[in-house]
């Protein structure tokens, strides 16, 4: 069993490893553990302390020369403890005395190197909170407020999990809503602005998130945590514009999606729905709406009820129709308006022509066609065909009034 005073910060404990473990021991270890405390999968509230210190002791007993360092106080004390049981000879102790600055040179060596250690995994970005997170964004949320002529703009921009992103929106846009009104005129036009922002889930840089998601996935393989690692890279890839990045992410891509193939477990996208911040956003204009609908509800000049049931009597009635003229027409005697009136075999200008009529001329109305814009007329003299309303008029000419009687019944219709 590991003795604690002989790890200091309990390294090998958090691990679960043996003092003299190997690195590929070290390595197993670690990806055993995280797969079971990373937040991202363990929904307990410790989860993230715990594997930040698993990670911390990872990244210590992993390079050899910082587990040196670590190991180096207990195992120069073990070392030096039996020695320190025998009594040395005097010649040994007047050598010792004789050559201190050997020894003193020796220990500042390998004390300097830990201060700036070299690190064996490439560090992940951090949530606002602190957190550790698959599927972090680079956001950047608006904040406005005026004073009289003055419009002062601030934006809150930082690395978000989707959680962290919902609360900051909702603080941005809360401040926005008190107190970006008051210039004028310029302060309406850039508080709509900034909770137009705020309420679509803010900015997102785009190549900037490439590049922080591309730094995420290549931490999850370092520590050997493959699927994570190639969900934050498909991420990256659905960001990046530029082709060198496009490029670069593609290039990390290929050869993860070539070892792991189509087993991998996709991991749900926290950020593909609106979620709750929108919803709170708008709730002061819900809230304005609503005041206002009031107001007009209560100083209406008649009940709200009795307006919306005459609306809806006009909208549902049924459409009057008009007379039709051509109906009226028929049985009557009209005259022709103009020189050259056609009268033709059917209801159309593609019909045979029969006769022309001159102004004046007296026709008897017998029969309208479906369209309503041929009427079927007889003439004093029996011929009969179709012709254009528009060309027939109800006013008789006073010299053809005689000629009204000259009409009969009227003439069979043509096959």
């Amino acid at each position: 069993m590991t003795n604690l005073t002989r790890d200091p910060k309990g390294y090998y404990v958090a691990l679960g490893i043996a003092e003299d473990a190997d690195a590929d021991a070290i390595k197993s270890a670690y990806r055993n553990k995280a797969k079971r405390l990373h937040p991202d999968f363990n929904p307990s509230p410790i989860a993230a302390k715990q594997f930040h210190r698993l990670h911390e002791a990872y990244e210590t007993l992993s390079d050899p020369e910082t587990r040196a360092a670590y190991d180096r106080p207990w195992k120069t004390g073990q070392k030096a403890g039996p020695k320190a049981e025998a009594k040395p000879e005097p010649k040994a102790e007047k050598k010792a005395q004789a050559k201190p600055e050997p020894a003193r040179a020796e220990q500042p060596k390998p004390a300097a190197k830990p201060s700036n250690p070299k690190p064996s995994v490439e560090e992940p970005a951090l949530c606002r909170c602190g957190k550790i997170t698959a599927q972090p964004r680079y956001v950047v949320f608006d904040l406005v407020w005026g004073r009289l002529k003055t419009v002062q703009k601030r934006t809150v921009a930082d690395v978000f999990c989707r959680s962290c992103a919902d609360r900051a929106a909702v603080r941005a846009s809360l401040v926005t809503w008190l107190a970006g009104w008051w210039a004028w005129p310029n302060g309406p036009k850039e508080t709509v602005k900034a909770l137009v922002n705020n309420v679509r889930g803010g900015r997102k840089p785009a190549d900037r998130n490439a590049r922080l998601l591309l730094r995420q996935a290549r931490a999850f393989r370092a520590r050997g945590e493959m699927e994570l690692a190639r969900s934050a890279g498909e991420q990256a890839l659905a960001f990046a514009k530029a082709t060198n990045l496009r490029g670069e992410v593609e290039q990390f891509l290929t050869p993860l999606s070539a070892s792991m193939g189509n087993a991998a477990r996709a991991i749900k996208d926290r950020w593909a729905k609106p979620g709750w911040a929108p919803m709170v956003q708008v709730l002061p204009l819900a809230l304005i709406v609503g005041g206002l609908g009031t107001f007009a509800v209560t100083s209406a000049p008649m009940p709200l009820t009795t307006m919306a049931q005459d609306l809806y009597a006009k909208l549902t009635a049924p459409a009057t129709r008009a007379p039709d003229q051509t109906e009226e027409m028929i049985g009557r005697v009209y005259s022709v308006t103009r020189d050259g009136a056609a009268v033709r075999t059917g209801p159309g200008a593609s019909y045979q022509m029969e006769a022309m009529l001159k102004t004046g001329t007296l026709v008897l109305a017998t029969e309208t066609a479906p369209d309503g814009q041929w009427i079927r007329v007889v003439t004093s003299d029996g011929t009969a065909g179709f012709m254009v309303v528009r060309e027939l008029s109800p006013d008789v000419p006073l010299d053809a009034i005689n000629d009204v009687g000259a009409f009969g019944a009227p003439a069979p219709v043509k096959d």
